[in-house]
């Protein structure tokens, strides 16, 4: 059976971007905010420390997916561990092609997995399998840490990584920044707009030694995070190589509690 990459279409994209992306540059030289969380043991504040390529590539490495839906195939994101499953979160137009899907991890693991939730106008979806599959093959996954700022809180031109599974599981890392943290705009299969982020890629960004930036099909689901290693957003569709529009943590994160 063929399978094929899925991505999604977002209309006008390459003009906004364009627009926009002129007023910001590259997103390099920009200015970043320092992120402060709370310490959940002692109630304190800390700040949250910016991390290099490397390092955030290996940290996000066991929670990066590869996700087969139907005939189609994409990425997605550990979403939460608890003491019963394991929680996938990745795009509604992957997960809504079929009842289960096969989740593949960085270990070279397959698990079938449940769809659990499709979300009401917001391009999200969950799926689910059980822990006790994963302790018996000896596999850790590592739920990302799903950042607490909102549209406001993030800066304009700051650095992002886009992590996903387009050619192998979390084999694509790609370099990117910020051009909108929340803009109407509609999606194919949905009626009205949507709330969605807007981003560029970096031109010649490190992608496994390809040596480019890529947002294409097979990237759907993936995660965006911020310089910290947070879950910011999670892709939705691209125009390949210039940028690409993600839902919004804020928006799935309460439409999920």
């Amino acid at each position: 059976m063929k399978i094929r990459r899925i991505t999604s279409v977002i209309i006008l994209f390459i003009m906004l971007c364009v627009s926009l992306g002129s007023l910001t540059g590259c997103g390099t030289e920009a200015e970043t905010e320092r992120v402060e969380s709370i310490d959940k043991e002692t109630g304190t504040e800390e700040e949250a420390q910016e991390k290099d390529i490397d390092t955030l590539r290996e940290e996000l490495r066991s929670s990066v997916l590869q996700v087969f839906c139907g005939d189609y195939r994409g990425s997605g994101i550990v979403w939460e561990i608890t003491a019963e499953e394991v929680t996938v979160i990745s795009n509604a137009h992957l997960l809504k092609n079929g009842e289960t899907c096969r989740v593949l991890c960085y270990a070279g693991v397959y698990y079938e997995a449940k769809v659990s939730r499709i979300l009401e106008g917001c391009d999200i979806g969950f799926a689910v399998f059980p822990i006790e599959e994963l302790k018996e093959d000896g596999v850790i996954l590592k739920a990302a840490v799903q950042s607490d700022r909102g549209k406001e809180e993030l800066v304009q031109g700051e650095e992002l990584v886009i992590y996903g599974s387009m050619d192998s599981v979390a084999e694509n890392f790609v370099e990117g920044y910020l051009i909108e943290a929340e803009r109407e705009m509609e999606l194919p299969g949905y009626d009205g707009a949507q709330p969605l982020m807007l981003g560029g890629l970096v031109k010649g960004s490190e992608n496994e030694g390809k040596g480019k930036s890529a947002v294409d099909a097979g990237m759907s689901g993936s995660g965006i995070f911020d310089r910290t290693g947070k879950l910011i957003g999670i892709l939705t569709g691209g125009d390949g190589e210039s940028g690409f529009a993600a839902v919004p943590v804020w928006l799935f994160k309460d439409l999920y509690n």
